[in-house]
């Protein structure tokens, strides 16, 4: 019985992506894409509910802060948005990485 990603972690060390695509026959061409898209999926399937809460804790923040008006709060704020901020991005980085992969291979692919 074949697990998720089979094709994705049988690639020998030292072979980039690419060659290692170019070796396989056809039907594991379409399994390794299939793969690839199975993992982009985890990283978009909950990217606009991750937008919403950061937009919302924007908001809330700055609404709290002309609320309270204390000079250590901003820097809580501040700080609590910023690491929400760099969890997102790496969020969206590696789901873009997988999508221009993908691209690449599905060219490759249909030549």
């Amino acid at each position: 019985m074949k697990t998720k990603a089979d094709i994705l972690n049988a690639i020998p060390s030292g072979m980039d992506l690419e060659t290692y695509f170019d070796s396989l026959d056809i039907f594991d061409k379409r399994e390794l894409i299939n793969e690839l898209e199975v993992c982009k999926g985890h990283f978009t399937k909950y990217l606009k509910p991750k937008i919403y809460s950061i937009l919302f804790s924007y908001a809330t923040s700055f609404i709290c802060y002309f609320g309270i008006r204390e000079e250590w709060f901003i820097y809580y704020l501040i700080g609590m948005n910023l690491l929400l901020s760099i969890f997102l991005f790496l969020d969206i980085k590696d789901a873009s990485f997988y999508e221009k992969v993908i691209k690449k291979l599905e060219r490759r692919f249909s030549n």
